[in-house]
């Protein structure tokens, strides 16, 4: 960052502007994966999108690393941050198929939730009463937003929208390992490298279904380029503007993602849909503030 004020407050709203733009992308992609998703089956779906996802991502790498752009140091660490990725992106893409896009927007909004639950697990971080009780009622939130026994209501939707941001979550502490270790756009190479190839090859074991018409062909291409520049988005928005200024703005994925399913999917807005969007992001929110109190007090000492 610069020290001319006037400059610092271009950057940082460049970088709120570029997040909020991000935000949006993902929800058009979300919104083209369910459009297709009754033609196409989702390795299908999940074949195009990591694979044009590629170029841009490969290009990034080789212009910032130039012969390394593909060395690793810590291969344990970056499986496992591929395969997490991978389930999660499977998972949220299943549920798109048999969730609304409200439900299933809100429902990955619990990944702060999750990886709260997982840190002391997985990076032995002391978790305390007030986070604890927060993942509580964020949890809470979700079984309102639900809504078990309802009609249209669907357990494999439920396991694979709740899967979604659990592996997201794995996939966001392996990041933050990996952050220490290698860079993020090799990282990235690698995950959507490996997902173009297993996704090819079930397409080609399954016979999954490809794309018979123009209109599907289109879909399918915009999903991977609009992904490709999804990720660029995130990096470069982070590059601007710190992160505690931009994870709330996260959130607002859910209206609208709500907004969309209205527009597009002629999907009803329920009172538990609003309830538990309301608990699931204050509650979220809420846990970043004790993270950023955590650290402040951490790096005060």
């Amino acid at each position: 960052m610069t020290d001319d004020p006037a400059e610092s407050h271009r950057l940082l709203s460049l970088g709120v502007t570029i997040a909020i733009a991000e935000i949006l992308l993902t929800v058009g992609i979300s919104a083209l994966v369910k459009l297709v998703a009754p033609e196409i089956d989702t390795v299908t779906v999940l074949l195009f999108r990591y694979a044009l996802c590629l170029p841009l991502l490969v290009v990034t790498a080789v212009w910032q690393r130039r012969r390394q752009a593909l060395t690793i140091t810590a291969p344990r660490i970056l499986a496992v941050r591929v395969a997490a990725g991978l389930a999660s992106l499977t998972c949220f893409y299943a549920a798109l198929d048999l969730m609304s896009l409200a439900k299933v927007t809100v429902l990955f909004q619990t990944i702060t939730l999750f990886v709260t639950f997982l840190a002391p697990f997985m990076l032995q971080e002391r978790v305390g009463w007030r986070r604890w009780s927060a993942v509580i009622v964020g949890f809470g939130g979700t079984l309102i937003l639900l809504e078990p026994g309802a009609a249209g209501w669907s357990l494999a939707g439920v396991l694979v929208g709740l899967g979604s941001p659990f592996f997201g979550a794995i996939m966001m502490i392996m990041l933050r390992r990996l952050g220490q270790h290698d860079s993020p756009a090799t990282t990235a190479v690698w995950y959507n490298g490996t997902g173009a190839m297993l996704f090819l090859a079930l397409v080609l074991v399954w016979d999954a279904s490809l794309p018979a018409t123009p209109r599907d062909l289109v879909i399918l291409v915009l999903i991977g380029v609009l992904s490709s520049f999804q990720q660029f988005f995130i990096a470069f928005s982070h590059k601007l503007a710190p992160a505690s200024l931009l994870a709330p703005l996260r959130y607002l994925s859910i209206p609208f993602g709500i907004v969309a399913g209205i527009l597009f999917f002629d999907e009803v807005l329920s009172m538990a849909v609003l309830v538990g969007s309301g608990v699931v992001i204050a509650s979220s929110i809420f846990i970043l503030r004790r993270e950023r109190v955590r650290q402040g007090s951490q790096g005060a000492r």
